[in-house]
Parts: structure tokens; C-alpha cells; sequence
């Protein structure tokens, strides 16, 4: 027979007495019934009566939670906005102020934090092209790390950084890069606890770019197919693909440059800083003549200069 295990008395008997600690303010519970409550009997009352009377309890335990209110709110001085103030906060929609025209922000209210793990041994150039990008729109805090793990060069993290001198509260944007070994790929994380990691350069840079364009899907559909034609392309055969598959990119990239000066559009795009750090990294002895002229043509852009410093 097995031994009988030992008997706890239970936690909810009335016997059962628990010491609360005193060193916090104590509060009425509000599942307590005042005698009101307790000596009426409505077992005799018709429904309507009975409906009445509870309504009548309801209301006088809401006055009951109102004074409570108004007495912590004047002994803690606790100002309340005014319901003019809350409804004309509510009809006028915020505006960060750009030098360009913009529509309603994706981030939401409070600051928007990502966190981007990077190798520093096979940096995401795009990423830095992207993070200026993103500096022309919106208030951007950023901070660079470099894990004890590894040894990396310094000036990785004084492309992106500008944390140590600006104040958190004041911004739409927190991005945060910790330069570390990363076994698969670049990864960018929002929230752990509600999304999963995104994982790989060009990924992150379409979240990125949604950031920076919310209606990229819908505004222009075409254009945003053609677009990931050649996302696919620089993260399939560029950064990830054998020798065979990155000499077919490019050659296919020279043919689009030799009657175009930009991949996608007719100006720069974040297309092009995702193709130009696949085609840098590619360790391709040599690329077509009109490939190099649009390298050349990226890196004269004012949005490259701090890169050739790495």
C-alpha cells in the first residue's frame, strides 16, 4: 500500500488566517457587500422590483468608488486632464515634422525599437544606406554594440550610433545594432514575446522599407512586384548562391544598365542599396562595364559617404 502523503489545511478555510505585510496603504475590497446589501431580501420581489433594486446597488457602489477616488486623487495631487483637453487631442492627429510631405506614421504611439543582430565579418551594407534613409524621415536613436565575443572594427559602430549624446523620449525610433556572430543571417527583432526573429539582409530590409514607405504594396503594385523580382535575385543568387548563379545576376543586372541607370524607377531606390551590398559582397573577381558604372554611381551618392570608411 502506498505511504499516505502529508495534509495541508486549505488555503481558503475561514480558519485559515494570513498575515498581510502593513507597509502599504490599505483599500477597501471592493467584493465586500455592505450591510445594505446583505439584509435586503429580494426573493419575494417581481423581476422589474428585483432589476430596480440591483440597479440601485450598482449605482450607490459606483458613488462609494467615486468618493475613494476623489479622496487618493487629492491625497495624492493627482492632476486630471479635462475631457476639452482629451477630445481635442483626440480629433488632431500627430505630426512629426520632415522636409518632406508624409502620411500617417506605422510605428504607432511611443518609440519603436528594433534590434538588429549582425555578423561583423559579413557585414549587411545595406543596412547602412537603409539607416540614412531612415533618418531623413523620421527621429531616429541609434546605438551600435560590439559583442565580447568577437573583435570588430570600431568603425562599424560609429556609422550607426548617436545614442550616447540624445535623449530616448525624443524620438519615433530606437535601432539598436549588436555586431556579434550570428550563425544563420542578419537578424531584426521587434518584439520576442510577439513576433518571430526576421532573418536575412534583404528581409530586414523589406521591413525597413515599410517603415519608410507604408503603402509600398498598394500604391504602385507593379512596381512592388518587379521590385521583389530582383530582391529575390540579389538575396538567392547574390548572397546566398554559388559562383555559377552570381555570374548569371550580374549579367542580367548589365543588361538592365545598359538602358537604365537604376534598377527600379528612374532614380535611387532601396532596391539598389540591397543590389549594391549583395554585388560588394559577392567577392566577384571582376563585374560588367555598365554594373561598375552603376556601383560608381551608388558611391556618389551623399548617402554612401561614411561607408567607404570600413
Amino acid at each position: 500500500m502506498p505511504a499516505e502523503m502529508y495534509k495541508v489545511e486549505p488555503f481558503y478555510e475561514s480558519s485559515c488566517k494570513v498575515d498581510l505585510p502593513d507597509v502599504m496603504y490599505k483599500v477597501k475590497s471592493f467584493y465586500e457587500s455592505s450591510p445594505s446589501v446583505t439584509t435586503m431580501d429580494t426573493s419575494n420581489l417581481d423581476p422589474v422590483s428585483a432589476l430596480e433594486l440591483r440597479q440601485d446597488r450598482i449605482l450607490s457602489k459606483l458613488a462609494e468608488l467615486r468618493q475613494t477616488l476623489d479622496k487618493l486623487t487629492s491625497q495624492y495631487q493627482v492632476t486630471q486632464p479635462s475631457s476639452s483637453t482629451n477630445t481635442q487631442a483626440a480629433a488632431v492627429p500627430s505630426v512629426k515634422t520632415s522636409s518632406s510631405a508624409k502620411i500617417k506614421s506605422p510605428l504607432g504611439s511611443g518609440i519603436h525599437d528594433i534590434v538588429i543582430n549582425a555578423d561583423p565579418s559579413s557585414p549587411p551594407l545595406s543596412l547602412f544606406v537603409l539607416f540614412e534613409m531612415l533618418k531623413q524621415k523620421y527621429k531616429v536613436l541609434a546605438t551600435s554594440y560590439i559583442h565580447s565575443t568577437v573583435k570588430a572594427d570600431k568603425k562599424l559602430c560609429d556609422i550607426i550610433k548617436n545614442g550616447c549624446q540624445v535623449t530616448r523620449g525624443d524620438h519615433d525610433l530606437a535601432l539598436s545594432v549588436v555586431w556579434k556572430n550570428v550563425e544563420r543571417r542578419p537578424e531584426l527583432i521587434v518584439s520576442p514575446a510577439k513576433q518571430s526573429v526576421i532573418i536575412g539582409e534583404v528581409n530586414i530590409a523589406r521591413y525597413i522599407n515599410r517603415l519608410l514607405s507604408p503603402t509600398f504594396d498598394t500604391a504602385d503594385i507593379v512596381m512592388a512586384t518587379y521590385s521583389d523580382e530582383w530582391l529575390d535575385v540579389a538575396d538567392i543568387s547574390m548572397i546566398n548562391g554559388n559562383s555559377k548563379q552570381r555570374t548569371s545576376a550580374v549579367k542580367n543586372l548589365n543588361n538592365r544598365f545598359k538602358k537604365n541607370d537604376w534598377i527600379v524607377g528612374d532614380q535611387f531606390t532601396w532596391v539598389d542599396a540591397v543590389m549594391w551590398s549583395a554585388v560588394s559582397q559577392s567577392q566577384l573577381a571582376s563585374v560588367p562595364e555598365h554594373v561598375q558604372k552603376w556601383l560608381e554611381r551608388c558611391s556618389a551618392l551623399p548617402i554612401f559617404k561614411k561607408i567607404p570608411s570600413l
